[in-house]
């Protein structure tokens, strides 16, 4: 009786560096693929008997393939709008009179009234070395509103026209867990931080809808094709956009995996609203197939360190009444938390100040009485600032981390002038994180900082800023490996898909990236200017260089 041939593959990678990112970190030669799933990997030879006359075989020349990038945080259709508004990041802008001029040539093409809108800026990378106001908006825009959004996303400047729409006066009261500023007459400069106070601008601006959301989403994916990213967590996603998404699937244009993680607040709803939502909501964490699906509920408590809204236990430099800002009450948030309990959801919380990770580990602590959250995958996101007893409390109720590396590159000049130096070498401590054994994704939270992923793989490892090429605790840095894990692997940990994705082996999607260097040996500065060669999703390609 003769022997049965094997199955052969639909397509073949040889001649190449395989990172499969196994138990064992193990390179191979060779990969091959079967039915949108990894078939073989090893050997160049062992992977050119799986191939017949239908297999696509990929000479990779040498070139280094490793497992898709999985962004652990990030914003999808924010991204795409973001896409599509004034960059105002340095580069391109290097100045207020920068920001100025892109919006002279907006208001030139806009209709009368229209709004708009802008994000990036950072005023520690601004020649002025100061924030935006609406004063300076106002010479180029005096009849057209005007919003510009900081890198992080905590803060706005609007202009004078916009302030007027939303009904903004010396006299307007501060919102809870908002803060207008105002200067010394009492006078609101444009500047709003935090979402109760950008809502009161935010609301006026003509909403997306669902078409809307289906073309940010389409934009967003395409990006990420082209940089390497296969899967994502979508944090903070409405109901409408999860409509997009499924509308988007139907149409087979989904090419990036994404776990979406329904939006805790709405604007300015009532906690009544938030907690209905949650209680009503048809899903439950986990729901869905290995394109789309929940991830959770995500909720965010405080802003970020370089605006100066992150909820501190220390006071920010050089202001001893200023510890930051704590968005949503404590009782609010635990009735948020348990309502996601109860329903069948894990939780993300955005916290990035260290007394703000105290409040969501103590909010985790109390839910845990009325359902054990531990092998659930509660995580905390950002997480800036850990003390002894956060990563005890990590590691006995399971709570997982979602960090954005790169945010010390891009956005670490702002952190030394919020908190100095001493503090920033303790910011993100990702060395800290692992070696306590504490599952530690990372991600990019775009729009917040730029999608690319390799600038991100990158920071874990080097720690250095932007601009003063500072290194932010030389201690605190992570292996090459440790860092590709931390974008792939440990990714899927978040997700509970470790036996799908997050690594090349046998069974698991292929979806791979083939590089133009080898980020294991390259420059170590080299890293960040990796360029992707191609990207494959389920084995077929979504992107070719």
């Amino acid at each position: 009786m003769s022997t049965p041939k094997p199955c052969m593959a639909d397509l073949a990678l040889i001649n190449g560096k395989i990172i499969t990112v196994d138990e064992k970190f193990s390179i191979a030669e060779a990969v091959s693929v079967k039915d949108g799933k990894i078939q073989h990997v090893g050997t160049t030879e062992e992977v050119k008997k799986l191939t017949g006359p239908k297999t696509k075989v990929v000479d990779l020349e040498g070139k280094t393939v490793m497992p898709g990038l999985f962004d652990s945080h990030l914003h999808v259709t924010g991204t795409g709008s973001a896409l599509m508004m004034i960059n105002c990041r340095t580069p391109p802008m290097h100045s207020i009179e920068d920001m100025k001029k892109a919006v002279a040539e907006k208001v030139k093409e806009a209709k009368p009234g229209e709004w708009i809108l802008g994000r990036g800026w950072d005023q520690a990378k601004l020649a002025e070395k100061r924030n935006p106001s609406r004063w300076d908006l106002d010479e180029v825009a005096p009849d057209n509103p005007v919003t510009l959004t900081r890198t992080c996303g905590h803060l706005l400047v609007a202009n004078s026209k916009a302030l007027e729409i939303a009904g903004i006066t010396k006299d307007t009261p501060q919102p809870i867990g908002g803060q207008i500023v105002k200067n010394a007459d009492g006078e609101p400069t444009g500047m709003l931080e935090e979402t109760p106070a950008m809502v009161l601008v935010r609301k006026h601006i003509p909403e997306d809808g669902i078409p809307e959301f289906m073309e940010q989403i389409k934009a967003a994916f395409k990006a990420f094709n082209e940089v390497g990213i296969t899967s994502v967590i979508d944090a903070g996603t409405s109901e409408d956009q999860m409509v997009a998404y499924q509308r988007l699937k139907d149409q087979g244009l989904v090419t990036v995996r994404t776990n979406m993680m329904l939006r805790a607040i709405n604007g300015d709803e009532p906690i009544e609203s938030s907690l209905k939502r949650i209680d009503n909501f048809p899903m439950i964490s986990g729901y869905g197939d290995d394109l789309l699906k929940l991830q959770g509920l995500k909720i965010l408590i405080d802003g970020g360190i370089g605006g100066r809204t992150a909820l501190l236990r220390e006071h920010y430099e050089d202001d001893p009444d200023d510890f930051g800002l704590l968005t949503v009450p404590e009782d609010k948030l635990q009735k948020l938390v348990d309502a996601a309990n109860r329903r069948g959801m894990l939780c993300g919380i955005h916290c990035c100040g260290g007394k703000a990770m105290d409040i969501v580990i103590d909010t985790y602590k109390k839910t845990n009485k009325i359902k054990p959250i531990k092998g659930r995958g509660f995580y905390l996101i950002h997480a800036y600032q850990p003390s002894e007893q956060n990563f005890k409390d990590c590691i006995e109720y399971g709570i997982n981390v979602a960090s954005q590396p790169d945010f010390l590159y891009y956005l670490g000049d702002s952190y030394i002038n919020s908190v100095g130096l001493e503090r920033c070498k303790w910011l993100k401590p990702h060395r800290a994180w692992l070696d306590h054994g504490i599952m530690t994704a990372a991600g990019t939270d775009s729009p917040v900082t730029p999608y690319p992923p390799f600038p991100c793989l990158w920071a874990s490892v080097a720690r250095k800023t932007e601009i003063g090429k500072v290194c932010l605790g030389e201690d605190q840095r992570v292996t090459r490996e440790e860092a590709i894990r931390m974008y792939t692997i440990n990714g899927a940990h978040l997700t509970f898909e470790t036996d799908i994705k997050g690594s090349l082996e046998t069974g698991k999607l292929a979806d791979m990236i083939i590089l133009d260097r080898d980020i294991l040996t390259c420059p170590e500065d080299d890293i960040k200017d990796t360029v992707v060669l191609e990207t494959i999703l389920g084995g077929e390609t979504v992107y070719k260089k």
